[in-house]
């Protein structure tokens, strides 16, 4: 048995991104396992064919394309919608697993933990790096490679890799460095860690249900949406605000202007993004709470649009969408750009001949 670090030998630089680089193998070697037999699971399944369909509304939602595409040839088939919704349960049971070890600091704090419990919490934030470092280099891989049998859309990689991961990969070494004595710090890991697994794992246990035939599944699918809620509201508004700027509150006492000001930085965009999260989910809750069971053929339709629009509240569809409007205004700018310099192209040249007749 491999002998556990002090946390003095854990807390340096080479120590850290050692460790985080072995966690990244560790998932490599375990999590495409997991998955593969997760996905072959799903086609045994008796509730699988009705859990189709809104998983492929889910990933319409964080940009695949709902009609075939280059990329897409045969467009989101059943297999790659098995295997997205079995890569959400394993990216769920590693966000727990990371979770865990960092809870006992959590409950006795930095100055009453032994080192054991340090080196635990230590630990937990670098296997979760290293599930970053893994979930990047496997996304960017699908994302750019050519016919990838598991392609994903670029948007998505955007926003999971170069603003979700590469946030992680930013922070977690320095934090440990400096600030891992903070009880901000471990309160903002586990429960933003625990929420994504429980909002996740949620999530995809919804699509199990069936709707539109049974009144439980139908109440039980609003219970877990009201869960859903309630997980987002309590840790990315009642945890994260006092805890966000508490910590930077501490930085600006302790003259760390680097720390400071990247740390207002992330804050910000940070908070911009639960409130759109927490938006999106009251939006949604606004929708759902007063749906009635279906009874007719009409009400069913209504039920399963509103089934699709919903499939992603509470992860990432609104970030997505906010990536989406600002490339169709960007594109409608340059579109705008082009009709004027075309015009005035136009007009200059019409100019010039005019100005050759009255020579």
């Amino acid at each position: 048995m491999i002998p556990l670090p002090t946390f003095e030998q854990l807390s340096t630089v080479p120590s850290m991104a050692t460790t985080a680089l072995l966690f990244a193998i560790f998932w490599t070697a375990s999590l495409p396992l997991a998955e593969k037999k997760i996905a072959l699971k799903l086609t045994d399944a008796a509730w699988w064919p009705g859990a189709v369909s809104p998983t492929k509304s889910m990933m319409y939602n964080f940009g695949y394309p709902k009609e075939p595409t280059k990329r897409f040839p045969d467009g989101v088939t059943e297999s790659l919608a098995r295997d997205f919704y079995s890569g959400t349960i394993s990216t769920c049971v590693a966000h727990a697993l990371c979770a865990s070890p960092m809870v006992p600091v959590l409950i006795h704090g930095w100055e009453d933990s032994s080192d054991l419990i340090k080196v635990s919490f230590v630990l937990g934030t670098l296997a979760d790096l290293g599930f970053d470092i893994y979930d990047a280099v496997q996304l960017s891989i699908r994302a750019f490679a050519t016919n990838h049998s598991k392609p994903i859309p670029i948007e998505f990689w955007v926003i999971l890799v170069g603003m979700h991961h590469t946030t992680a990969l930013l922070l977690v070494m320095p934090l440990n460095l400096h600030y891992v004595h903070r009880f901000e710090y471990h309160q903002t890991a586990v429960s933003l860690l625990y929420a994504a697994s429980a909002c996740y794992l949620a999530g995809a246990y919804k699509f199990t249900l069936n709707v539109y035939e049974k009144r439980k599944d139908f109440v039980l699918y609003k219970i877990i949406f009201l869960f859903q809620l309630a997980v987002l509201l309590y840790t990315r508004v009642y945890l994260w605000f006092p805890a966000a700027f508490g910590l930077r509150a501490h930085m600006k006492e302790q003259n760390d202007t680097t720390f400071f000001y990247g740390a207002t930085a992330m804050v910000t965009i940070f908070s911009i993004f639960n409130l759109v999260l927490i938006v999106d989910g009251l939006g949604a809750a606004a929708k759902w709470l007063p749906q009635k069971f279906p009874k007719s053929k009409e009400e069913k339709g209504e039920t399963a649009a509103l089934v699709r629009r919903t499939s992603a509240t509470g992860i990432m569809a609104p970030a997505l969408q906010m990536l989406r409007a600002y490339e169709a205004k960007r594109k409608f700018r340059a579109g705008v750009k082009v009709v004027i310099a075309t015009n005035r192209l136009s007009s200059h040249a019409s100019s010039h001949s005019n100005n050759k007749k009255d020579d």
